[in-house]
């Protein structure tokens, strides 16, 4: 009898410990299985974040490549000078290439009184002449100088008459111009050298252009 009741117990007990042993393995896949989701998700989130961060660069570097390109997109327009030969007999065209502006007359006016790129050509325009402004009412372009444009003038009636004609065709290149109005520090003058009247405005004349 004694020994069928510690056989009872024995077994009892050894059912006892089984079922702890199987609850602590339980307990402990699950906690190993929450851990492990822990991290998978740790490792998720920064995986998007740096898919998210790689995107922002991404699409700033775009936007920098945009900006830069549109800023080195820039349009350039074609401008007809008129420059003196080596006689002082005829005008001769030369084309340059310049970018396009709002105030693109003055610019072009400017650009003759820099003088030709091109040998056997020369200036009309004093060099030490500074373009004040170009207005542009009516299709007359009001074209004002710098005091220079007198002062330092080589003279002549021919050199004269090559300042004006090289200006006015220049500028009536343009459609928007037909006549030009000359003017020194902001006023209308009567002459240049002394030999052509400047108090009117000039038309475009092409008699002294050189035929090709």
């Amino acid at each position: 009898m004694k020994t069928a009741i510690k056989v009872l117990l024995i077994s009892v007990l050894v059912a006892l410990f089984s079922l702890l042993a199987v609850g602590c393995n339980e307990k402990a896949s699950q906690s190993s299985s929450e851990v492990r989701s822990a991290q998978d998700y740790s490792a998720k989130q920064q995986v998007k974040q740096g898919a998210q961060k790689g995107l922002q660069k991404a699409g700033k570097m775009q936007s920098e490549t945009a900006v830069k390109s549109s800023r080195s997109v820039r349009r350039m327009v074609s401008l007809t000078l008129y420059f003196s030969d080596e006689q002082a007999e005829h005008l001769v065209p030369e084309v340059r290439q310049i970018e396009d502006t709002a105030a693109i007359a003055k610019v072009a006016v400017e650009e003759l009184v820099k003088g030709s790129k091109e040998n056997g050509l020369y200036a009309t325009i004093p060099s030490e002449t500074k373009v004040l402004n170009v207005d542009i009412i009516k299709n007359v372009a009001y074209v004002n100088f710098s005091k220079e444009l007198i002062e330092k003038h080589w003279g002549g009636s021919t050199g004269e008459l090559m300042t004006i004609t090289s200006l006015v065709d220049t500028l009536t290149e343009f459609k928007n111009i037909r006549k030009v109005q000359i003017m020194v520090e902001g006023k209308v003058v009567g002459t240049i050298a002394g030999h052509a009247d400047t108090s009117r405005p000039f038309a475009r004349d092409e008699s002294m252009i050189k035929k090709k």
